[in-house]
């Protein structure tokens, strides 16, 4: 994926202002001169800044008071963007549950696309980015999404861990 499709992966699980988002891109949560692994980490502020004004003025993305928020429409566009081969969870969109599992993966680079349209499914099914490979949600998980990872054949490369609210700190 390019830098509108991170950035609008980002603003479908977290909304906020835009130092902290240029974290969550750069693959560090609260550190943005952290150096991480990540393409896009060498992006500047006025590539980010045009980026965004971009997708604002194609109704993508908002800014309301200095937070950052992803739109229908932008929300339209990522679905989009996910090949038609991979099935669709958005449907199954869980609301205002307790955060109780924690899901990480390692998924190669041969199976980029896989990788994005497991992100894009996480944060359909309510799951807050923690880090790029590191997502918090509620559970329990879809069956459906459990047979569709098989189905991809990329479960292997991801685990799942329970959490309890007196486990997060």
């Amino acid at each position: 994926m390019g830098l509108v499709d991170d950035l609008l992966t980002v603003l479908s699980s977290y909304s906020g202002g835009y130092r902290l988002m240029r974290a969550r891109i750069q693959g560090s949560n609260w550190r943005p001169n952290v150096k991480t692994s990540y393409n896009f980490q060498d992006a500047s502020d006025a590539t980010m800044r045009v980026t965004l004004s971009r997708l604002k003025r194609k109704g993508y993305v908002e800014n309301k008071k200095g937070t950052w928020q992803i739109t229908k429409a932008g929300r339209a566009y990522l679905a989009k963007k996910i090949s038609s081969a991979f099935p669709t969870h958005s449907k199954r969109i869980i609301k205002q549950q307790p955060k109780s599992i924690i899901i990480s993966f390692d998924i190669p680079e041969t199976h980029k696309n896989k990788r994005d349209w497991l992100r894009i499914e996480l944060s359909c099914l309510g799951f807050e980015m923690l880090q790029r490979s590191v997502w918090l949600g509620p559970s329990p998980i879809p069956q459906e999404f459990i047979d569709s990872l098989h189905k991809l054949q990329i479960l292997q490369y991801i685990k799942f861990f329970e959490a309890k609210e007196t486990d997060i700190v």
